[in-house]
């Protein structure tokens, strides 16, 4: 009894299948999420969601008892059957031997083979648009030159451009963000009102099962204080889970990293010239994420 493939499965089988079913399907339309899913993507050899979807579609098509999404034996044979008749018969014997002639039969009246129109490829969604509302904490760093601090209550709201190099599987996503936040705090080591630019790089999908998803992360910030006024830079590493509510569209997350920033407040302001160099966790509880296509 072979492998059996289904959701999460991996590997060169994985591609096999995946080319067979655009074979098979080639001159149909698969709609998932509002969006043709044919042909499936073939390099990732990663059965995902689409994968799935053009699983049940095949097997609907050639009324198997189970329509579940998985391929075993029963899938199999009838998806061997279906591209066979696709791509023309086999030879058992690679050397016949000559034939006895047979009278030439009468000819028949020629008729045009219908071929099917091709179903031309969705465009891979590289660039993409996020709003990202969540609600953090702070604790107290490792390390402050600034000396104890409580734990600090955070919420902001980032917006900015995200470039993935794929939209399935194990990929690098690149982006840069504008985000005000505000914290429980109010002091002249941690202001009330902050606007930060970051820059980030990002592994996505090291692992994932179907709507949940992991992923690897490091930053650079730039932070402008307000009242007082002061500026700041750092650099955070983490990692992030996240929830698909609707896939490629909204999810929620969480989020857990460590910071290392240095601080320094304008002369004139309360402690002024003062200058702090900071080394802690800091958690995104709760957040969501909401984004849009932009090609």
């Amino acid at each position: 009894m072979a492998e059996l493939l289904l959701e999460g499965s991996r590997g060169e089988e994985v591609r096999r299948l995946q080319r067979n079913l655009n074979a098979a399907l080639a001159d149909q339309v698969v709609i998932l999420d509002g969006k043709n899913i044919l042909p499936l993507e073939t390099k990732t050899g990663i059965f995902g969601k689409r994968t799935k979807a053009a699983v049940m579609q095949f097997q609907r098509d050639f009324k198997l008892k189970l329509v579940d999404g998985k391929v075993g034996d029963d899938t199999r044979k009838a998806l061997a059957m279906r591209v066979l008749v696709i791509e023309g018969t086999i030879s058992r014997n690679p050397n016949p031997s000559p034939a006895t002639p047979k009278p030439s039969p009468l000819p028949r009246p020629s008729v045009t083979p219908v071929v099917p129109t091709p179903t031309p490829t969705p465009a891979n969604k590289h660039w993409l648009f996020q709003a990202q509302p969540a609600a953090g904490l702070t604790p107290p760093p490792f390390f402050s030159t600034a000396g104890p601090s409580a734990s600090v209550l955070t919420g902001q709201v980032s917006f900015g451009i995200v470039y993935r190099t794929a939209s399935e599987g194990p990929h690098w996503e690149f982006g840069g963000a504008f985000q005000p936040s505000f914290n429980s705090q109010n002091s002249p080591t941690d202001p009330r009102y902050t606007l930060q630019l970051q820059g980030s790089v990002t592994y996505a999908d090291p692992y994932s099962r179907g709507r949940f998803h992991t992923a690897l992360f490091g930053q650079v910030l730039l932070l402008t204080n307000l009242a007082p006024t002061s500026f700041a830079g750092g650099v955070q590493v983490g990692g992030q889970i996240s929830l698909d509510i609707i896939e490629d569209k909204w999810n929620i997350f969480s989020q857990a990293g460590v910071q290392l920033a240095g601080q320094w407040t304008l002369c004139g302001q309360a402690g002024g010239c003062a200058g702090q160099l900071t080394f802690g966790p800091v958690f995104t509880v709760l957040g969501t994420t909401i984004q849009w296509d932009l090609q």
